[in-house]
């Protein structure tokens, strides 16, 4: 175990309640680190606009036509959706795809779930142009359909790709790297459940996913081993006809590049 792992465990576990819930806030707002661009990526991105919203944040643009709005997972960046948004771009989309507060190209050594909300929300406001879909990765997909409660950002379409149904993955990675005392992980989620402007049994129950309904396609590997294809079954079963694509053995990232979303994505735009 990495010894700023090991200090940050025997801190958590010796401080006082107040003291070691600081730490596991701090350690977990860290920005991750930032994936490297790989030759495929940095082609699409060629052919991109690049585009400012907010301070110092960045997005991509390809195409013209209705617009789709695309955001990236946790620990992600706008590049590893470049080729798929230039892809859609060519079927006739204006797809403009962001980099969130700490990722990517945007500035920020720290982020958050409210990051990824207000960003979402930010970019849209700033575009000029009525959204029709939204296609958000792993945590941004979650965000994207949280942001539709708290900033009323709406769209004809919404495309969750490997999203969890409520944000439980960070929840697991504090309890596998610092073993905290059951109040602090229970603060920890309140904590959390704030940035969503609801409380966490809410959130627990779908909350974020409310209405989508038949609006709604949702596309899970059964190769993830971050956020299991369950998830997306259980999504489906709380949103009344919402569309189930399960490619096969692509894993939690590899998935963006399947063929099998771009052809689902294809015909759910229309």
């Amino acid at each position: 175990m990495p010894f700023a792992t090991t200090l940050a465990r025997t801190l958590v576990a010796a401080l006082p309640a107040s003291a070691a819930f600081h730490v596991m806030r701090s350690l977990a707002g860290r920005a991750p680190p930032r994936p490297a661009v790989t030759a495929a990526q940095q082609l699409a991105l060629s052919q991109a606009t690049a585009l400012a919203y907010g301070e110092g944040r960045t997005a991509w643009s390809w195409g013209h036509g209705p617009l789709v709005v695309l955001v990236h997972g946790w620990g992600g960046r706008a590049a590893q959706l470049a080729p798929l948004a230039l892809n859609t771009s060519r079927r006739g989309y204006r797809c403009v795809a962001m980099d969130v507060t700490g990722h990517g190209d945007s500035a920020g050594r720290r982020t958050a779930w409210r990051c990824f909300i207000d960003d979402i929300a930010g970019l849209s406001r700033s575009l000029g142009q009525e959204v029709h879909a939204y296609l958000g990765h792993s945590a941004g997909g979650l965000a994207m359909m949280a942001a539709r409660a708290i900033h009323g950002t709406r769209a004809q379409r919404y495309i969750c790709v490997c999203a969890p149904s409520h944000p439980f993955p960070p929840i697991r990675a504090v309890r596998q790297r610092l073993n905290p005392r059951p109040a602090l992980i229970d603060r920890y989620q309140e904590f959390i459940a704030q940035q969503f402007g609801t409380s966490w049994q809410r959130l627990e129950a779908g909350h974020a996913f409310a209405d989508a309904g038949q609006n709604l396609l949702l596309v899970y590997d059964q190769g993830d081993r971050f956020v299991e294809h369950a998830e997306g079954d259980r999504i489906q079963a709380l949103c009344a006809g919402a569309r189930l694509v399960k490619p096969t053995a692509c894993g939690h990232t590899r998935v963006l590049a399947a063929p099998e979303l771009e052809e689902a994505l294809a015909a759910f735009l229309v």
